[in-house]
């Protein structure tokens, strides 16, 4: 990758770091802090376990937070661009999950929720299989979160789709996501309380905020989206439970969708119009389907209306509600944390929206108030050191986070649903000049991109030997460039 970046030799990277400024930025240290986020996965992952919150650079015997799993972000955040940089390094996260959060985790099922099929973790796991609600103050609000598996179903379901490892998916991948899916059909009641008929997940609270409640967004979109994930994938996994896939989509269509616009035009968080338009919260697990999802960036009202189609809102509406969300959530300095994860989420979201203002401004954002002069990203900047809590994720976002802003294309509810590649949807002005090479995306393919004065100069986009045909519509500027249905080997060329 390019950013248009002049190395500036004559300065260390802590001048450059202290000299560093919000929105003015510096194209050159943006590009170390993309190679150097690729970097500390490769040092992290490469063996039997995945990155933790520290990688394997926890400075104590005993780190913050027990340098442990947390997989209501932070897990998942550490590999957002392994698939996307065509790094190879997923492979000790789905052995894990195979080998620890399975086996423990179907007793957890059947020990805290009578539920005899599939298997279940919660948040704050460690390497020895924990899959239960970690006993803690705030205990519910911190650990009842039992989408953990669901979530990292869409790691699980992108590895398949960007590489298309059929017999990878055979063996662990499709097995992974049939197992958790059983659960979650299971885990869905009725929702006697607005009497919708619609199923809801009960009780639930989003991620690390209470109240506890039922039918919370976070939870609603992501199971929707592990059903996708069951259909699309299980012709290629060669399952014959057809049973199986009925219950699936039977369930999918009467459950709710978590999409709701409330009283103040925002997204609302839980199923009952109950958001504080001045909730900072570090999460944006509401707008999960807007990044690193689809459930909102995609969003389709002919599989996503409510069974009784009682609510039924426009694309339009609903992209609106998630940017008021978004506004409201602020900027990543709320009382609950300052952190610089929260502040690449924030980013990736506003690049979402083709904002490259939001999307540039809480990148700079994150590199000057939360990365210390090693680069290392800080928890919290206000104290002074030695106590400044190291966490990798905001490092391992920060490619994820940088493609986003010049390369889109997230997932779709059906393999028939045109891939849609959105190219420098948040150029900023600092990044005139650049390219990328060897980037991957969905259907397995590869994308050369290059620009200059600001704008496209060439995109190539390459299917893989023996991918599977994908439509694809390729946007710049709002407008389809070229559209096209890919095969193996085949290779697309746009000039501009």
């Amino acid at each position: 990758i390019s950013l248009g970046q002049e190395p500036d030799l004559t300065k260390s990277t802590d001048e450059l770091k202290n000299a560093y400024e919000t929105d003015t930025g510096n194209p050159y240290l943006e590009w170390l802090l993309f190679n150097f986020g690729r970097y500390l996965l490769v040092g992290s992952a490469p063996g039997v376990l995945p990155a933790n919150l520290q990688g394997k650079w926890g400075r104590d015997l005993s780190n913050p937070w027990g340098a442990d799993y947390h997989a209501n972000i932070n897990l998942q955040m550490n590999y957002w661009f392994a698939e996307m940089t065509n790094m190879n390094l997923v492979k000790p996260m789905f052995d894990y999950i195979e080998k620890t959060w399975v086996p423990r985790g179907t007793e957890t099922a059947q020990t805290l929720y009578s539920i005899s099929r599939g298997w279940v973790t919660h948040n704050e796991m460690n390497i020895f299989g924990h899959t239960g609600m970690k006993l803690f103050q705030n205990s519910a609000q911190s650990a009842n979160y039992p989408e953990c598996g669901s979530w990292m179903a869409i790691h699980i379901w992108d590895h398949f789709d960007y590489t298309n490892d059929v017999e990878w998916w055979k063996t662990q991948g499709y097995p992974l996501i049939k197992g958790h899916a059983q659960f979650q059909l299971d885990k869905l009641i009725a929702d006697d309380h607005f009497n919708d008929s619609s199923l809801v997940v009960a009780p639930c609270n989003s991620p690390e905020q209470a109240p506890i409640t039922f039918g919370c967004s976070h939870a609603q979109q992501l199971i929707w989206q592990l059903f996708n994930a069951v259909e699309k994938g299980f012709e290629a996994a060669g399952d014959t439970d057809t049973a199986f896939l009925e219950e699936v989509r039977q369930k999918r269509a009467q459950m709710d969708k978590g999409i709701h616009i409330g009283s103040w035009g925002q997204l609302q968080e839980w199923k009952l119009d109950m958001d504080n338009p001045s909730d900072t919260h570090r999460h944006l697990s509401h707008l999960i389907g807007l990044y690193p999802g689809y459930a909102i960036a995609n969003y389709d009202p002919a599989v996503q209306a409510p069974p009784n189609h009682s609510k039924t809102y426009t694309k339009q509406q609903v992209f609106e509600a998630a940017r008021i969300s978004l506004i409201h959530r602020g900027v990543g300095t709320g009382p609950d944390a300052d952190s610089g994860w929260e502040k690449m989420w924030r980013s990736a979201a506003w690049a979402q929206f083709g904002n490259a203002t939001g999307f540039y401004h809480e990148l700079t954002y994150s590199i000057e108030r939360n990365h210390a002069v090693n680069l290392f990203s800080m928890y919290d900047p206000n104290p002074s050191p030695p106590d400044r809590i190291f966490q990798i994720d905001a490092n391992l976002a920060y490619p994820a986070v940088v493609l986003n802003g010049l390369l889109q294309a997230p997932d779709v509810p059906s393999l028939s649903t045109p891939l849609v590649v959105t190219i420098l949807p948040a150029l900023p002005s600092n990044w005139q000049t650049g390219f990328i090479k060897g980037a991957r995306i969905r259907g397995a393919m590869i994308v050369d991109l290059s620009w200059s004065k600001g704008k496209p100069t060439s995109v190539t986009i390459k299917a893989d030997e023996g991918s599977p045909a994908r439509l694809v519509q390729v946007i710049y500027a709002g407008k389809t460039v070229k559209s096209f249905k890919s095969s193996g080997a085949q290779t697309q060329n746009i000039r501009f």
